[in-house]
Order: structure tokens, then C-alpha cells, then sequence
């Protein structure tokens, strides 16, 4: 009876401790709290108020919440709250595991700082050995917050603002307001975002609304949709509106390092789950170009992965140009100036080697259409470009190029400080009369194009890349008809050539044309080159030299025919790429030039002597000269390709 008695006191005891555990509201800790808080975090902790309610899911209010900063930074407080709310589950702590539910923050300051020797926000290493507790945290609230963040390693210092806001009577249930602003190295950024009121961090069950509209210099980024999960997969499912100068100058703002580009503008969903995102049903233009397809992006350990599918139906050359250090027409900066002033056209922007080396990608283009300015004949565009461990292939890379096929496989090597690289190009089946639209005789012209090249080269731009080049060149024509009064005016034979324009314009058969280049360090020599008609051969001989971008070529027409007030003289090719020069020889011309006038003192008729032609010219050996060159006539002959039919 006695025992019985104990056993109702103990459990009456016990039941009156429990009740007062969950009535008391346990502001009598504050003290201890404050300690405790101290100890583990390294820096004075101060609570105006403690306060908590017991529960399996036990609430903590705290009041008037101050936390000083470390001594190497400024100001003097890390953190200030006018009042802070966790909700936190008892039994998960038996297991060294923090579940929050809630941490709701009203009228705070956070200002969080990092030098290149330490930061406020590293915690001091406990004397416990054991591994740190599990923390989990479900849901955010803030009201009335204001961070700051200076990094001087990133050179970087932004502000963030987080305040309620009265969700609007219809559409997406928006309740917080995010307002950031700052700068990264020499640019400035900031915008406006737009969440739910409380943020669901956990529980991808439950996504929240979310908005942004941020602009960093002349790039602006908006986005709306949900997200959830954001200390977990961070799900994410947006529609992105992105638009800027050039893609290149979203890299290092996020880890994709984007080629330059011409101003663009791309809209698309934007999607995410765990490591990796996906832009679908994309949208937009790139300079005049317009674009459309897929891209998917997986975060990777060792380095990210780009896989894109696009199509553009017109595709303008001039927006791919910046991919080879051709600035657009807009570019007025002093680099473009001095290689303006200097007189050279090749490209010598140097392709970046951090940018090779950051990210592999797979990526393919196609284009219905291409447009390009000057006398270029191309047609429709494809090609697929892989990036693996810093070494670049586009393979293939193909044109369709005056009714026939331009293909072109490149690979860069950029591992080490020097690209190498290594190309070849071959041109199959290019139709004579549409190699050069603007000329009109070009257009009486029949015949294929085959061409084959092979180079191999160091550099770090495409000028340097050709002022190293070695390999050949090679370009056969065979079979057609060319336009005599072309022929003749090549000779300089207005005798047949005013025959021509009087009685209109015939067609001679092209025999053949041939040219080979032999080039080593830059310098493309002519080993044979040679046009030849019924009625002329014409020989030529002379350099190409891409370190200089210098022409040094000789054309001697010989012709097979006679004729009078031919004045047949050598022509040069001379001037450099951006201005070639074709000059007469005028020795040989001043000599047929002197021996009229010295005879038309003679008798007048006999001035004419001189400018009779005789026709010494024999036919070339083409069938010997086609077979030195058995890949660019076979390309000559090939079965037309992709864009062989208009």
C-alpha cells in the first residue's frame, strides 16, 4: 500500500514536471542560451529575449537577437534581428540531426565578408570529434531583411533586401520581395525578384512562385515560374527571357563559358532537376541570325557538359565571325582600329584558352539558308562541334557552296599554351557560273570546282595560325566552257575580243584549270598553274604570302589562235588581301608598244606588226597535270552533296 502511494507521488511528480515543461515559456535560459550560443560560435552572442515553447515540434522566439562580428571585420555587429522563429523537431536531435521546419527572420541585418585570408562566417572547430550534426531546413521567412556581402577575392559586394508584400488578387501568389544590387570586378549589376512568402527549401512537393528581372551592364536576365528545393535539387521550371551585347559576358557570372556573339536575345522553359538543366523549345535571334532547338547543361565534377541541337533558317556568316576574333560592325574599340589601320583583313583576336579548358560540349548547327557579304556562293550550312579536354573538332564542318559541297574537318589542340591545329578542307563539285555571281561573264561559265587542303599550324589566332601554316593547296576544274570574251580580255586581245562584243559573246571549252601550292611557314608557292582553252593557255606562277597577307602572282597568257591588236602581256597580281592590284607588265607591253611606233615611221600599216598575234601557245598536258592532283579532281567530279541542288 505504501509502494502504491510512492509510485502516484512519483508519477504525479513527474506529470506536474511535464505540465510546467509546457507552460513555462523557459525565458529563465537566456542566460545560458547566450553562453552556449558564444561558445560555439566564437564571437559574443546577446538576446534581448528568450523565449520557447516545449513540443515534439518545439517553437523558439527570440527578441532583440545581436552577434558580434570578428575583430578583422566591419561593423562591429555580424548579425542583428528584431525577432527570430525557429521551429525545431525534438526527436531528430537524439540522432545528432537538426530538422527545422521554420526559420523566419523580421527586421534583420546580416553582413557577411571574406578577405584572401579568412571569413566571418566559418564557425571555430569544436573539441568534439565527432562529425557535425545534420542540419535540415524546410522552410525561410523573411520580413524586412537586409544583407550585405563584400568578397575581395571574387571582387565582388552586393546588397540584398527582403521584405513582405501583400500577395497580388490574382495570379502567381507572390509575398516576398527581393531587391539586390552591386558589382562584380568592373561591372555592376542589380533587380528585382519575387517569391512566395515562405520559401519551401525541402519539400519538392511544394514549389513556390518565383520571378526575376536582374541586368548586369547591357544584359538583362527575366524569368518566371516555380521553384522548389532549393537546398536540395533546387527544382526549377522558369520561362527565361535572356538578352545582351554577346553571350560571352554571362561567363564568369555562371559557369558556362559562352563564345562572343553579336547581340541576342533567347527565350525558352527553362528547366532543372539535381545536376543538370535543360533550355527547351528555344527561341530567338543571335545578331540578324534567328535560332531555335534545345540545349541541355550537366554540372560535373571535374568540368561542366553542353549538349545543344540548333536550327536557324537564315543563317548571316557576319554572326559567326566573333567565333574567329572578327569583330562585328558595331565594335569600335581600339584593337579593331589598329588592326584596321594596319591593313590586314585576317582575324587576330586570340581564341581563349581558360574558356577551351573550362566546359566540354557537343553542339550541332543547321541552317537552311546562309547569307554573306562579297562574292561568296554559299548555300546552306551544318556542323557539329565537340569539345573534349580542351581539344575543339568541328567535324564536320560543311557549306553548300555554288551548287556543290564545301567540307571542312579542324581540330584545335588547346592544352598547352600554343593551339595546335589541324584542318582540312575539300570543295566538291562547285559550278564555275556560280562561284562569282557579280561577274557577269562568270555566268556564260560551265565547268565544277574541286578543291582539296591540308594545313597543319600553331597559333592563337587565325592570323597567327596562317602565318604558320604548312601543307598544300590544291583546286582542279574539269570539263565546261568558259566565256571567250573573258579569255580574250585576259590576253589583252581587243582584236577578238571587239569581234566578240560586235558579234556577242561565245563560250571556248575549258580543257582545264589547275593550280597547286606548296606552303611552309606561311608562304603558299605556285608549283603548277595553268588555265587552258581552245584558244588560250594561260600559265601562271608567284607567292601567296599569308604571314603578310602580300599577293606576288604572275598570269602569261598564251594564246593558240591569230589574231591582230593583241597587246599579249604578262599580268601580276600584287597588292595585299584587303587591296590586291592587278598591274600589266609594262615591259613587255612598252616593247610591243615601242616596235609599232618606230615601224609607223616606216609605213603606218606596219605598226600593226607588232600587235599581230601568231598563236605560239600549245595545249597543256591535263590529263598529267589532273593526276598530280587526284583529290581535288576527284572532288571535282564527286556526286554532287548537300547543297548541290538549288
Amino acid at each position: 500500500m505504501r509502494a502504491l502511494k510512492l509510485l502516484a507521488a512519483f508519477a504525479g511528480l513527474l506529470l506536474l514536471l511535464i505540465a510546467a515543461a509546457l507552460l513555462t515559456d523557459w525565458r529563465f535560459l537566456r542566460g545560458t542560451v547566450e553562453r552556449i550560443a558564444s561558445d560555439k560560435l566564437g564571437r559574443p552572442v546577446m538576446l534581448d529575449e528568450f523565449r520557447m515553447q516545449l513540443r515534439p515540434v518545439t517553437r523558439i522566439h527570440l527578441q532583440g537577437l545581436k552577434v558580434d562580428n570578428l575583430p578583422q571585420f566591419r561593423p562591429q555587429r555580424m548579425v542583428e534581428a528584431e525577432a527570430v522563429d525557429i521551429h525545431v523537431r525534438l526527436l531528430p536531435l537524439l540522432k545528432r540531426a537538426i530538422v527545422l521546419d521554420l526559420l523566419s527572420i523580421d527586421g534583420g541585418q546580416v553582413h557577411l565578408a571574406r578577405n584572401d585570408k579568412l571569413d566571418n562566417w566559418t564557425l571555430p572547430k569544436s573539441e568534439d570529434s565527432g562529425p557535425p550534426p545534420d542540419i535540415v531546413l524546410r522552410t525561410l521567412a523573411f520580413n524586412r531583411l537586409a544583407i550585405t556581402y563584400d568578397d575581395s577575392v571574387l571582387d565582388v559586394a552586393g546588397k540584398l533586401r527582403a521584405d513582405s508584400e501583400a500577395p497580388p488578387p490574382s495570379g502567381p501568389a507572390y509575398g516576398m520581395k527581393l531587391q539586390f544590387d552591386g558589382k562584380y570586378r568592373e561591372g555592376v549589376f542589380g533587380g528585382v525578384a519575387r517569391a512566395g512568402s515562405i520559401l519551401t527549401l525541402r519539400d519538392s512537393g511544394t514549389p513556390f512562385p518565383f520571378s526575376i528581372d536582374a541586368q548586369a551592364g547591357r544584359t538583362r536576365i527575366r524569368a518566371e515560374g516555380q521553384v522548389g528545393d532549393i537546398f536540395g535539387d533546387a527544382q526549377v521550371d522558369l520561362a527565361l527571357d535572356a538578352s545582351g551585347p554577346t553571350l560571352s559576358t554571362l561567363y564568369p557570372y555562371i559557369d558556362l563559358p559562352l563564345p562572343a556573339t553579336p547581340p541576342y536575345r533567347l527565350k525558352g522553359q527553362l528547366r532543372r532537376t539535381a545536376t543538370t538543366f535543360d533550355l527547351v523549345g528555344m527561341q530567338g535571334t543571335i545578331g540578324s541570325t534567328d535560332i531555335s532547338g534545345d540545349a541541355h547543361y550537366e554540372m560535373r565534377a571535374h568540368k561542366p557538359l553542353l549538349r545543344a541541337r540548333l536550327k536557324s533558317r537564315v543563317l548571316d556568316m557576319k554572326d559567326l565571325g566573333p567565333l574567329i576574333g572578327v569583330g562585328d560592325d558595331s565594335e569600335h574599340d581600339a584593337k579593331k582600329n589598329a588592326r584596321a589601320s594596319d591593313g590586314r583583313v585576317l582575324p587576330d583576336a586570340e581564341f581563349e584558352l581558360e574558356r577551351l579548358n573550362a566546359i566540354d560540349a557537343d553542339v550541332t548547327l543547321d541552317a537552311g539558308d546562309v547569307r554573306v557579304r562579297g562574292p561568296w556562293a554559299f548555300d546552306d550550312f551544318s556542323s557539329r562541334l565537340v569539345l573534349q579536354d580542351g581539344v575543339l573538332k568541328l567535324a564536320p564542318l560543311n557549306f553548300g557552296y555554288a551548287g556543290g559541297k564545301l567540307r571542312a574537318d579542324i581540330t584545335m589542340d588547346a592544352r598547352q599554351p600554343v593551339i595546335r591545329a589541324d584542318a582540312r578542307i575539300a570543295i566538291q563539285r562547285a559550278r564555275l557560273n556560280r562561284l562569282f555571281p557579280d561577274v557577269e561573264l562568270m555566268k556564260k561559265s560551265e565547268g565544277t570546282l574541286g578543291a582539296d587542303v591540308k594545313l597543319k599550324t600553331t597559333g592563337n589566332s587565325v592570323r597567327a595560325m596562317l602565318a604558320h601554316a604548312g601543307g598544300s593547296l590544291g583546286l582542279a576544274v574539269t570539263g565546261g566552257e568558259i566565256s571567250n570574251l573573258l579569255v580574250e580580255a585576259i590576253g589583252l586581245d581587243a582584236g577578238q575580243a571587239l569581234g566578240f562584243l560586235i558579234g556577242g559573246d561565245e563560250a571556248t571549252r575549258l580543257r582545264c584549270a589547275v593550280a597547286t601550292f606548296d606552303v611552309k611557314q606561311g608562304l603558299a608557292t605556285a608549283q603548277a598553274f595553268v588555265v587552258d582553252t581552245d584558244d588560250t593557255r594561260i600559265d601562271g606562277s608567284g607567292t601567296i604570302d599569308l604571314r603578310t597577307e602580300k599577293l606576288n602572282l604572275r598570269l602569261e597568257p598564251q594564246p593558240k589562235d591569230k589574231s591582230i591588236l593583241a597587246a599579249r602581256s604578262p599580268i601580276n597580281i600584287v597588292g595585299t588581301f584587303a587591296k590586291p592590284d592587278f598591274e600589266i607588265d609594262k615591259a613587255s607591253l612598252l616593247a610591243r608598244a615601242g616596235a609599232a611606233v618606230a615601224l609607223a615611221f616606216i609605213n603606218p600599216l606596219a605598226a600593226l606588226i607588232p600587235l599581230v598575234e601568231t598563236g605560239p601557245g600549245s595545249d597543256a598536258d591535263c590529263k598529267g597535270l589532273l593526276s598530280t592532283l587526284r583529290d581535288a579532281s576527284r572532288n571535282a567530279d564527286a556526286p554532287a552533296g548537300r547543297g548541290g541542288q538549288r
